[in-house]
């Protein structure tokens, strides 16, 4: 016998116990009256048969009523969601009622709000391009985007469920960071950012993998370099053979002539021409080695607010004033280098006629700027492209080197003109104080 029909039998005794006491009461003092021995046991039989009637009566309600609640129970355990519980007019169920069918109604929101987002997930990770693995614990595989499996090169119904070490997954870097990394993948081979991250399903640990070809964001990145290195150096190059073509000309003509010494100092003027003209390209190569040969910042941990106070005495012309707390705000990097950076900051917001000039600093966020009174920025496109300048004898690579040398110590320059008045402010933002890499 199951669960249930043992609770049925109980239920009916039960019922058939409490009615007992109050049938042969009843049967006692129907059997003293000064009846008829038919009609006594006439009545006791209908009494009897009144109370086994009910109590058939009520067990059947009793049963009919469990296996509502247990099917719109099993069915909600299922995920069906559709089933609703009817009371019929019994105030005893109406309020169960109520509370099962706002609970199915409820889950049933819950479950529409997952399945969306999980069509948004899968949506995503459908079309991501970034190679997704989902590992268990086992280090079998769960889960393979398009692109893993381009990467790959098999089919999902190829993949899941086999081990990474199949895979040749299982050799990739355990670290939990980021890593770069140089890598042959069936699907392709090159550079890689690998990252890993770990998740539970039932509480056991899974993993995800990603894995990013990065040859699309360096050939990007290089194609734009090499378009704004060949932009510079034919503008250069040009500027200088040009005038030699000319010169070369004209002197070639002059040779043909004949010798005289009616030429002799247009030959000389020309034949300066062209030194010149060599001079100013070959320095131009020199300067754009020296920017490509930038050196890496020898970092240590150094008082800033000590260098930012020594600037003054650095250039006494640009009467520099302080304006920032005197505490010592300690910072990991290269001293030589960030004054370096200050110093050509303070010399360009100079030379632009922006003198006195400002400097202001503040500790958190770490954050320094440098305001001048200048004419400010004319042309903001073409600030940090190499070799670019409005001034006579600029060079056009300071504020390269200012933002290269900001950048290598995870930091940012910002120029803008000033909105407060005349003049041009440069931002430099950093991270943190002082962090050791």
């Amino acid at each position: 016998m199951t669960a249930h029909s043992n609770y049925d039998t109980r239920l009916l005794a039960l019922l058939l116990a409490g009615s007992l006491p109050a049938w042969l009461l009843s049967a006692v003092l129907v059997w003293r009256l000064d009846w008829l021995i038919y009609p006594k046991i006439a009545l006791l039989v209908l009494t009897g048969g009144a109370i086994l009637a009910c109590a058939a009566w009520l067990h059947q309600e009793t049963q009919n009523q469990r296996r509502t609640v247990g099917n719109l129970i099993a069915a909600i355990r299922e995920g069906d969601y559709s089933l609703r519980m009817r009371h019929r007019g019994q105030p005893a169920l109406a309020e169960l009622a109520d509370e099962i069918n706002q609970l199915a109604g409820q889950l049933h929101a819950q479950r529409l709000r997952s399945e969306e987002a999980l069509r948004l997930v899968d949506s995503v990770v459908e079309g991501i391009e970034i190679a997704i693995f989902a590992l268990d614990e086992d280090g079998r595989l769960r889960l393979a985007n398009p692109a893993a499996c381009r990467l790959l090169q098999r089919p999902q119904a190829q993949l899941l469920g086999r081990p990474a070490a199949e895979l040749e997954l299982a050799d990739l870097p355990k670290d939990d960071a980021q890593t770069v990394l140089e890598w042959v993948f069936p699907g392709g081979a090159g550079l890689w950012q690998l990252s890993r991250r770990g998740y539970r399903v039932e509480g056991r640990q899974h993993t995800l993998l990603f894995v990013q070809d990065l040859k699309q964001v360096l050939r990007s990145e290089e194609l734009k370099a090499w378009r704004q290195l060949i932009r510079v150096l034919s503008h250069e190059v040009n500027n200088s053979l040009g005038p030699i073509a000319s010169v070369g000309a004209t002197l070639s003509k002059l040779v043909q002539a004949g010798p005289g010494n009616e030429h002799s100092e247009d030959l000389l003027q020309g034949l300066g021409i062209i030194e010149e003209r060599a001079q100013r390209l070959a320095e131009f190569v020199r300067r754009y080695a020296a920017l490509a040969r930038l050196p890496e910042p020898h970092k240590q941990v150094f008082d800033l607010t000590a260098l930012l106070q020594s600037l003054p005495a650095l250039r006494p012309e640009a009467r520099l004033q302080l304006d920032g707390p005197s505490l010592p705000c300690p910072f990991y990097g290269d001293p030589v280098q960030i004054e370096q950076l200050l110093i050509n900051l303070i010399k360009n917001g100079e030379e632009a006629g922006g003198a006195p000039l400002t400097l202001r600093w503040q500790a958190a966020p770490l954050q320094i700027s440098l305001q001048d009174q200048g004419s400010g920025i004319a042309n903001p496109a073409n600030l940090f492209t190499p070799f670019y300048t409005t001034k006579v004898e600029g060079s056009g690579i300071g504020l390269v080197l200012c933002r290269q040398i900001a950048e290598a110590h995870h930091g940012s320059l910002l120029l803008r003109n000033r909105e407060d008045g005349p003049g041009c402010e440069a931002v430099l933002r950093f991270a943190v104080p002082a962090s050791e890499d």
